[in-house]
Formats: C-alpha cells, sequence, structure tokens
C-alpha cells in the first residue's frame, strides 16, 4: 500500500489527540467533568478508530462495493430512525446522533461513507454512461434522498458537502459540465429557501456579512478566532499555552480547533498541517488515477475529496472566509464518530492503492504467459 499515505494519516491522527486535549481541558474542567473527559474519549474512540482502519486495509475494496447497496439503504434506514426519536434524544434542537450498544455517533457520517461506495459502485458498473438527464435521474434520486433526510435533521451543511462529493464524483464518471451547472442552477433556489427559512442560519449570515458591527453577536466565535491567530504569531505562544481556549472562544476542541492550532504552534504549525493534508489529498488523488478498475478510481476520489472539502471549509469558517457551520477538521477535532469514519475511509483508500501495483504484476505476469504461450 501507500506507505506515505499510511505515515501521514497516523501523524495526524497523533496530533489531533495531542490538539484535543490542549483545546478541551478547560472546557472540560468548566464543566465539572474533570480535564482529562475528553481526552480519554477521543483516545478510547481513536483506538476503535485504528481499529478500524486496519480492518479496511486489509478488506478488498471490491468486495465492499459488491454490498454497496445493502449499506446505502442501512445509511437511509438509520437517517430516518434518527428522525423519528422523541425530541428528548435532540442536542441543542437538532435529532443528528443514534446510540448503538452504547455509543453515540452521528449518522450523518455513515451516510456519507455509504453513499460514496454505493455511487462508486453504480458509476463504475461497465456500461454505465451518461447521455442525458434520464441517465442521471436515478444518481439524483440517490443523493437527493441522503441530502434530503440530513437536512431534516438538521445538518445544512453536512447536506450541502455531501451533494458537493457526490457531484464531483458524477464529474469524474463522466458526466458532462453542462448537466452539472445546470443541477446546480436548479438547486441554487431551493438552498435560498433552507436559509431563509431557519432563522439561526440567517443569523450566522447576516453576521459573517457584518463581523465588525456583530462582534459581540453573531460574529463572535470568527472574531475570537481571528484574535487567536493573531496572537500566535509566526512561531506561535506554546503548546497548552493559548489563552483563547479559556472561554473566550466557543467549542475550540471542536467547531474552531485550527484557531487553537494556530495561537499555540503559529503560522508555521499551521502551514506544516496544511502540508500534511495536501500530501494527503495529492497521494490520494493519484491513487484515484492508478486504480485497476473504474470503481476503485472514482471511490478514492469521492474519499479523497471529503478529506479536502472538509479541511477547506474547517479552514475557510475559522479564518473568516465563510459563516460558521459546525464542520469538524478531519482527524484534528474532537468527535470520535467522526474520526473513526474518517479513519474508516483512509483504511479503504489505502485498500485501494495496495491493489494498483498487485494488480498491475498480476497483468504483467499473465501477459508474459499469454505471450510464452503463443510462441508453444
Amino acid at each position: 500500500m501507500d506507505t506515505g499515505l499510511f505515515v501521514a494519516t497516523l501523524l495526524l491522527l497523533g496530533l489531533g489527540i495531542v490538539l484535543v486535549y490542549s483545546s478541551s481541558f478547560a472546557v472540560a474542567y468548566g464543566r465539572n467533568i474533570g480535564a482529562n473527559y475528553f481526552l480519554f474519549r477521543q483516545v478510547t474512540r481513536a483506538l476503535i478508530a485504528v481499529i478500524l482502519f486496519t480492518f479496511f486495509i486489509n478488506v478488498d475494496y471490491r468486495f465492499l462495493s459488491r454490498y454497496g447497496g445493502m449499506i446505502y439503504i442501512s445509511a437511509v434506514i438509520l437517517l430516518a430512525c434518527v428522525l423519528l426519536l422523541p425530541e428528548s434524544q435532540a442536542i441543542n434542537g437538532a435529532r443528528r446522533w443514534i446510540t448503538f450498544l452504547g455509543v453515540r455517533f452521528q449518522v450523518s457520517d455513515f451516510a456519507r461513507m455509504a453513499l460514496i461506495i454505493f455511487l462508486a459502485k453504480k458509476c463504475g458498473d461497465d456500461g454505465a454512461e451518461f447521455d442525458g438527464w434520464r441517465s442521471l435521474f436515478p444518481h439524483y434520486v440517490r443523493i437527493g434522498v441522503i441530502c434530503a433526510l440530513v437536512v431534516l435533521e438538521p445538518d445544512f451543511s453536512t447536506s450541502v458537502i455531501i451533494a458537493c462529493i457526490s457531484l464531483a464524483m458524477l464529474f469524474v464518471a463522466g458526466v458532462r459540465p453542462r448537466y452539472l451547472i445546470g443541477t446546480g442552477i436548479a438547486v441554487l433556489p431551493v438552498l435560498v429557501i433552507l436559509i431563509k427559512s431557519a432563522p439561526y442560519r440567517m443569523k450566522r449570515l447576516t453576521g459573517f456579512l457584518n463581523m465588525q458591527e456583530h462582534g459581540h453577536g453573531a460574529g463572535y466565535q470568527v472574531a475570537q478566532s481571528l484574535v487567536g491567530l493573531g496572537r500566535g504569531g509566526f512561531l506561535g505562544a506554546g503548546l497548552g499555552k493559548g489563552e483563547q481556549k479559556y472561554f473566550y472562544l466557543p467549542e475550540p476542541h471542536t467547531d474552531f480547533i485550527l484557531s487553537v492550532l494556530g495561537e499555540e504552534f503559529g503560522f508555521v504549525g499551521v502551514m506544516l498541517v496544511f502540508l500534511i493534508f495536501a500530501f494527503i489529498v495529492y497521494r490520494g488523488f493519484s491513487v484515484s488515477l492508478n486504480a485497476p478498475d473504474r470503481t476503485g478510481q472514482i471511490m478514492a476520489f469521492g474519499f479523497t475529496t471529503a478529506i479536502a472539502l472538509y479541511m477547506l471549509i474547517h479552514a475557510s469558517v475559522v479564518t473568516g472566509l465563510l459563516p460558521p457551520t459546525g464542520v469538524p477538521m478531519p482527524f484534528l477535532s474532537y468527535g470520535g464518530m467522526s474520526l473513526i469514519f474518517t479513519m474508516s475511509s483512509m483504511g479503504i483508500l489505502l485498500n485501494i492503492s495496495s491493489h494498483i501495483k498487485t494488480d498491475t504484476i498480476s497483468q504483467a505476469t499473465f501477459a508474459g504467459q499469454k505471450r510464452k504461450a503463443s510462441r508453444v
């Protein structure tokens, strides 16, 4: 498999555990749950993530794609179950989590992974061609069902990200740009309606557009994030010495962990992390280009695009380029289930990479045997 991609993934996993502790001990202490509360939970889930990471590295991705339909249906059922839960199960007004065997996880993370596997399978099937709207309709239905259920949780930003990943996969699968552009234009009014229909979304948007006027209101989070980045300077204040996590910056261990990284490790630390992410994205797209079949190419592209989008959106929110969305930073933000499904996706990506050289050798061996047989 791709050793560089493997090492880069584990580097970010280790850095994430350190950052979660540094950014969360003040929050945990303030909530009277013990300074190490978030650290212990993250380490526990990181161990589970490593086990699943190893498991998926050793499971043939073609076996997973064979059962892509069942995985997709399971995701739809779980999303529907989340919406049917009583209001008492909601957290901050959102029903996004379900408890299984005593473990609570966000179903949209699983749904994203399931949709990528299923879409790669359907687009990668031999003879799958896109010659008009009729051929695209079944794919749009599959994407639309997942996105609609996620919006109803409500989780607008995750739904938009899932849609973007899916459309990018369709583009790589051979859909002409004019169809995707037409789809975007058609969906735009729906997005505007969804934003206007939720007061908190409009509040975030107006706070973002008028940050100086709403620095103590809707724009408070981003304003405090920028303060933390500014304090970090070039080399940072040092690990554990950041000040914004002391109840100035809301949710420093989840939605704004990059701000904590910037304050404690400075511009240099942020750029090093960005370089590791850039390397992962580069190697992921290389795996996609060289995968042994079309399904593997599209699947690798989907998982790599998901990592890239989540990283870019989180960084854009922290630096004030986008309004707050609640999107975590892959590997670094606190959130055990998000980490588990991210690591599982990377395991599948590494499994695809392991088949590139193996399949190439097998094909070369077969071709050599065929030449020898023809000579005889």
